[in-house]
């Protein structure tokens, strides 16, 4: 269930990542907060440093970590093929000393939400920098999320622009893809 020759290695990038991935049938999202901007940089990079390090079971699609315009946030993103790929990796304990434990030595996070990609509105069109953990008729395009108890849902909003309002801002910091093998495009 790791790595081999017969799917592509995940590769490193800094883009932002492909929200509504046709073979991510388990989206992972949970926000993170340091207490400094440092901090932030820190908890990222050794979260990502982890990732890019792990084997990883074919399953695992991307994780990217998005930088908060306040300088304490962090928004990580993670996609699965399906929930039982997940379920069964972190089982693991080799992948949780190696993983979780990096993240914990760091900060006190709780499990992330999960979810499935239920649908993308257009609002208009514009180039994405920044997301936002908040529903708003402002944006480029909303990203709704469909808990898997069925009860919650998370909308990640598109902007087209670096700052604006109150609320936090996201912008690409660290990620890891695995490609994928299908023409990547927004549900919806």
């Amino acid at each position: 269930m790791t790595n081999d020759s017969t799917g592509a290695l995940p590769v490193e990038t800094d883009d932002f990542p492909a929200l509504g991935r046709p073979d991510a049938g388990l989206v992972l999202i949970a926000e993170w907060y340091t207490d400094s901007a440092e901090r932030q940089r820190l908890v990222m990079d050794t979260v990502m440093d982890a990732w890019a390090r792990a084997e990883l079971p074919e399953a695992f699609l991307s994780r990217h970590c998005l930088m908060g315009s306040d300088g304490r946030t962090i928004l990580n993103y993670a996609q699965w093929t399906d929930s039982a790929a997940h379920y069964a990796f972190t089982a693991d304990p080799a992948n949780q000393r190696a993983i979780t434990a990096s993240v914990q030595a760091l900060a006190t996070v709780g499990p992330p939400g999960r979810y499935t990609h239920e649908r993308v509105v257009r609002l208009r069109e514009a180039p994405v920098r920044t997301l936002s953990a908040t529903r708003s008729e402002a944006g480029v395009a909303q990203y709704f999320h469909r808990g898997e108890d069925g009860r919650r849902v998370h909308v990640l909003t598109a902007h087209d622009d670096e700052e604006g309002g109150t609320a936090v801002r996201f912008r690409p910091y660290r990620g890891v893809v695995r490609e994928s093998r299908e023409a990547v495009r927004p549900r919806g």
